[in-house]
């Protein structure tokens, strides 16, 4: 700990000279960390990015980490990841270094940091980790196979799925991790790269005259940041697939009234799916019609996409491919967006289709945990499981910050995507309790195995103990 004081007392002093930071610090530049999305790297030793979903990852040693963050305002938002469990931090203003987590195991762990909010809250640098002194990054050792590229609008960045209709947007409503896109990414524990930005179209944005928008997708997509005329992407991440969703706001106010030109639409998604061709060869794009349209303008735009896509497959340029998520019920969140739920149910209706297309296994992601009896833990995950053995083995849990007796472990006989922990200790009204998974016995179907969790809290929700 005094460590790390003395690393931010020496961090402030220096003025944003990353140089000047102690010996235990991990620079941006270093080799093992794996970046993912849209970033600027002119200064490799502050790399800065502003799209929603960008992420830093790495694996190091030791039992404790911080991240070193500069940020040009105070309103972004980041999940920090270590060993699957998250921390939610909020960024201030400046170069600043976020203690993290401490007290692990000491052995190797993984770290990621999320970008949770778009590019409209500003951009940040990211100037590297503070670990144990003597420790280090190692190897990542769950490598990610997969890219897949977002193309799309507010629904694509999250915009206020964590609030509530007749609520005010603003950072704290809006998490890109819990997307439909990035659901999606981490059921096939692939990278993610999203392009995205609320209120954006093909040809025209949100309210736009129907002529168009000179700042749609298709006029800015080959920049690094949206706004800026250079610098422009160099387009090295070459994904494997594709999605695009837009078309929600080039059909705004069309059930109004409002004539949208659909031949304007029609052209610039063609002319955009060349783009995409052109700068990847032989990836499959992914055409997706979004869950916030109704009828009438859900039907021209169905109508819309399936042409683009018809003809699209006619040039023979590579292949391309149209779903349609479900549309939204009556849960809607800021502004009528779709809310987590939503969101959750098209990732997996997203990612059972691009199973079908492309064959790519499943990995288990734990979803979430209930507790509903005093004795019983449930585990929510994304697909079904099946255990080594007879018994599933691996889990460790905390309640009151003393470990508890396990009796057994056990997937629901007719919902294997459940599992059920049995106590042998009772769990009380508010106690804390967390759990903790080391790998090796659950896995999906498709052989992929449960990752490592650290110390996941679970929210505890009884009523009544049984004391």
């Amino acid at each position: 700990m005094k460590k790390i004081i003395l690393s931010i007392f020496i961090l402030f002093l220096s003025i944003g000279s990353v140089m000047a930071i102690d010996s235990d610090t991990i620079k941006a530049n270093n080799s093992f960390i794996e970046y993912t999305g849209r970033i600027d790297f002119s200064n490799p030793l502050a790399p800065k990015f502003s799209y929603s979903g960008v992420s830093v990852r790495a694996c190091f040693q030791g039992t404790c980490i911080s991240i070193i963050l500069n940020d040009e305002n105070s309103s972004n938002e980041y999940n920090v990841l270590v060993d699957n469990v998250i921390k939610r931090i909020k960024v201030s203003k400046g170069l600043t270094v976020y203690p993290i987590v401490s007290g692990l195991e000491n052995t190797v762990h993984e770290i990621e940091i999320f970008r949770l909010t778009e590019l409209t809250f500003g951009e940040t640098t990211f100037n590297g980790f503070i670990v144990d002194k003597g420790k280090s990054l190692v190897a990542i050792s769950n490598p990610r196979t997969h890219l897949i590229e977002y193309v799309g609008n507010s629904i694509t960045c999250g915009y206020g799925n964590e609030g509530l209709l007749g609520g005010t947007y603003e950072p704290t409503t809006e998490n890109h991790y819990l997307t439909y896109a990035a659901y999606n990414s981490r059921n096939f524990n692939a990278r993610h790269l999203a392009v995205c930005r609320s209120g954006i179209g093909i040809y025209r944005n949100y309210g736009d005259s129907t002529t168009g928008s000179k700042d749609c997708m298709t006029n800015n997509y080959s920049r690094l940041f949206l706004y800026d005329a250079s610098p422009m992407y160099n387009f090295n991440l070459k994904p494997d697939l594709i999605c695009i969703d837009l078309g929600t706001n080039d059909f705004s106010n069309s059930n109004n009234g409002f004539v949208v030109d659909t031949a304007r639409y029609v052209h610039k998604y063609l002319a955009f799916i060349d783009t995409l061709q052109q700068r990847n060869k032989n990836t499959d794009i992914l055409v997706l019609l979004g869950p916030m349209l109704s009828d009438p303008s859900l039907s021209t735009v169905r109508r819309c996409l399936n042409l683009v896509v018809d003809s699209a497959n006619k040039r023979n340029n590579g292949k391309v491919y149209f779903f349609e998520m479900s549309q939204q019920g009556t849960n809607y969140g800021i502004d009528y967006h779709p809310v987590v739920s939503q969101h959750l149910k098209n990732g997996l209706e997203l990612t059972k289709y691009i199973k079908q297309i492309k064959g790519w296994a499943i990995a288990p992601v734990i979803l979430n945990a209930d507790i509903l009896k005093a004795n019983e833990i449930i585990i929510n995950l994304n697909t079904e499981v099946i255990a080594s053995g007879n018994e599933i083995k691996g889990f460790t849990v905390y309640v009151g910050g003393k470990r508890a007796g396990i009796k057994s472990v056990s997937a629901n006989s007719k919902d294997r995507t459940k599992l059920h922990i049995i106590l042998s200790d009772y769990i009380k009204i508010n106690q804390a309790v967390s759990l903790s998974y080391t790998p090796g016995k659950i896995r999906s179907k498709d052989g992929l195995t449960l990752g490592k969790i650290s110390d996941l809290m679970i929210i505890n929700k009884l009523a009544e103990s049984k004391e």
